[in-house]
């Protein structure tokens, strides 16, 4: 039997491997990224030439930076989705309300990609440079809030096609990462209504998140709230009022939008 199934490319997937490892080091030499990807230099030059003289990046000395050629690309990706423009204008709300955190993600090919951030007044110097949180990162689904709650709104089927495409990877001492306790996890959600990320994505930060559904029960994002362990509460008071603000928003959103 012929297997019709298209290949990966090898000299694409070198080039956007090259591009990845550029981005996630902020910057890198030719021989950083040969010895990073075990390719030989030479084949890296080659990429490297090829992708700045596209624009895709830029060189500055013997450093490697991303290039302005791909913000058309992404901000293109963004905007597209149908509840981006709305969605913004309640990350931003949200923010302001609590003085925390907050965000919209959506679900791609099994990751969590945030569409907005905001940070409110509260939060301001309270995490540090390294933060995740910005809009345009990925996160796998199970360790963030948001991850959590869109997968405790989808089905069983897609959440193990998930679970057996990216895994179960710890990121702190806290992250689940036994598929048994993740399901049981999900089903608590379900039966409260919103997900917590008890410092399971990056130590000392805390985080609720609840999905936006359309009338189908699709599932198409969710928002959250957070901010660092000092301030975020984990008492039952603080954590329901939060998820009680996220669920208001939430129903007004898709009753204006479905």
């Amino acid at each position: 039997m012929t297997d019709d199934r298209p290949r990966p490319v090898k000299t694409t997937k070198a080039s956007i491997a090259l591009v990845r490892a550029v981005h996630d080091s902020d910057g890198a030499t030719l021989s950083e990224l040969a010895d990073r990807l075990e390719m030989a230099k030479s084949t890296v030059h080659n990429h490297l030439h090829t992708l700045v003289d596209e624009g895709f990046l830029v060189r500055d000395g013997d450093t490697y930076h991303v290039g302005l050629q791909f913000l058309p690309f992404g901000e293109h990706a963004r905007t597209r989705h149908p509840l981006y423009t709305t969605a913004r204008q309640r990350v931003y709300a949200l923010a302001e309300q609590t003085g925390n955190e907050a965000d919209f993600i959506v679900e791609e090919n099994g990751r969590a990609y945030s569409l907005e951030y905001a940070i409110g007044e509260s939060s301001r110097g309270g995490l540090p440079e390294s933060s995740p949180f910005r809009a345009g990162n990925r996160f796998h689904m199970h360790n963030c809030a948001s991850g959590k709650a869109m997968l405790a709104s989808m089905p069983e089927s897609r959440v193990r096609e998930i679970i057996d495409r990216w895994g179960l990877p710890a990121t702190t001492d806290h992250t689940i990462t036994e598929e048994s306790a993740l399901f049981d996890e999900l089903e608590a959600i379900r039966d409260r209504g919103y997900a917590t990320n008890d410092e399971e994505l990056i130590d000392g930060y805390r985080s609720i998140g609840a999905s936006v559904t359309s009338p189908d029960g699709e599932v198409v994002g969710a928002f959250s709230i957070g901010g660092p362990t000092y301030r975020m509460a984990v008492d039952e008071s603080t954590t329901e009022e939060i998820a009680q603000l996220l669920g208001d928003e939430i129903d007004a959103l898709e009753a204006a939008l479905f």
